[in-house]
């Protein structure tokens, strides 16, 4: 995240009886190969990996690990070689069959026991504040300070799932039903004390991390639980969720409580009072499982799906740039689009590059038009937005 000028890429596997690894992968655009930087040992099943997006601190990685039903953390690592500025297009890096004993752990987030559920991601604050991050359980949120001085930090905050979800937890007891759970969070870039959480339930909300308490929530934001959130990286209040219904949403926060669609190709959200800006129903063919919007031009957004689909989205009606209804000529030497539908929004290209389910998609943070995926399988792919797609928005 920290590093602007390579395509790095942080992976981890998450063997249950096998031994474990951390990769660092740079994919070199001269050459179009993909190299291991270096590859580390990991003693425990990794659940996720986050790199900080501090400048000042871009070595350092966030690894929830799993040791059992009863035990798991997230451990703050330090590896010199994701700052390293050295050999931007050399051809080192660790040798096949090499690999680095485990990194020592600068601090481990143990949460306490009273929160439910085991540990799915920790959250940098994406606002530059490698200070501090977010632990999520489906029990939860935890709220960290990293540089408290102390080898065992406690948790300097808590929001419990029935804080999180107070509305959808009060209508659910009413009803005699199970109140929902966190299955996902983001972190608003816009405003360093928002974090969005999506639940079992298909309900969304935001959290002040000021006070740990609902700031709105979305009751029925999808038919199901919610899998992935995405804030748009342009417009603050907007952003991207997947659920289970199969369907991918974006919603402007603001505007969450009845306001019609934007674009033609937007339909009401299904079973609840508030209309999504746009709505892409059966995005995929099973459930969602992640999506994100290009962190420079946020008229594309990528998902991935247990389909073993990898999908590039086109929202231009709802993005921070209108698009544009000039044709384009002599693109890859293709003849002007004159269909008057190739400019709504929808489904751009379908990838069949993965065998397995898609649980990870990623932008580059040094080039706008690249972004990697992780399959089931293990399998890692970089893949380009088509050049007709990127000059559409450049022209």
């Amino acid at each position: 995240e920290g590093d602007a000028d390579r395509n790095r890429f942080v992976l981890a596997t998450l063997n249950l009886r096998a031994s474990n690894e951390l990769h660092v992968l740079e994919f070199n655009e001269d050459t179009n190969e993909v190299r291991a930087v270096e590859v580390c040992a990991q003693p425990h099943e990794v659940w996720d990996v986050a790199s900080c997006p501090s400048t000042t601190s871009a070595s350092r990685l966030l690894v929830v690990a799993n040791e059992g039903v009863s035990s798991h953390h997230a451990a703050l690592l330090d590896l010199a070689c994701l700052a390293d500025g050295d050999d931007l297009l050399g051809t080192g890096g660790t040798a096949r069959g090499t690999m680095k004993p485990a990194p020592a752990e600068m601090l481990r987030l143990v949460p306490p026991s009273s929160t439910a559920g085991l540990m799915r991601r920790a959250l940098w604050n994406p606002n530059g504040d490698a200070a501090h991050a977010i632990t999520v359980q489906p029990g939860g949120l935890h709220q960290w300070a990293l540089d408290a001085g102390t080898a065992k930090p406690e948790p300097s905050a808590l929001c419990p799932a029935a804080v999180a979800f107070a509305d959808s937890s009060e209508a659910a007891s009413k009803a005699g039903g199970r109140a929902p759970t966190v299955e996902t969070a983001s972190w608003d870039p816009h405003h360093a004390h928002t974090l969005a959480c999506g639940g079992t339930a298909g309900a969304l909300s935001t959290i002040d991390l000021r006070t740990m308490k609902q700031a709105a929530s979305l009751a029925h934001a999808h038919r199901g639980p919610i899998r992935t959130i995405s804030y748009n990286p342009n417009r603050p209040y907007v952003l991207a969720t997947a659920g289970d219904d199969r369907a991918i949403k974006l919603w402007d926060l603001r505007k969450a409580s009845g306001a019609p669609p934007t674009a033609s190709s937007a339909h009401a959200a299904g079973g609840s009072a508030a209309s999504a800006l746009l709505e892409l129903p059966s995005a995929h063919m099973h459930a969602p499982a992640c999506c994100a919007y290009n962190r420079f031009h946020d008229q594309l957004l990528l998902s991935g799906g247990t389909d073993c689909a990898l999908k590039l989205w086109r929202a231009a009606a709802v993005s921070s740039s209108p698009p544009t209804n000039e044709p384009l000529d002599g693109v890859d030497g293709a003849a002007a689009d004159t269909d008057p539908d190739s400019e709504a929004d929808g489904l751009v290209r379908s990838l069949g590059c993965h065998e397995e389910s898609v649980y990870s998609v990623v932008w580059s943070v040094a080039d706008a038009w690249l972004f990697g995926s992780l399959s089931f399988d293990g399998r890692f792919a970089i893949n380009y937005v088509p050049a007709a797609e990127k000059y559409r928005i450049l022209l």
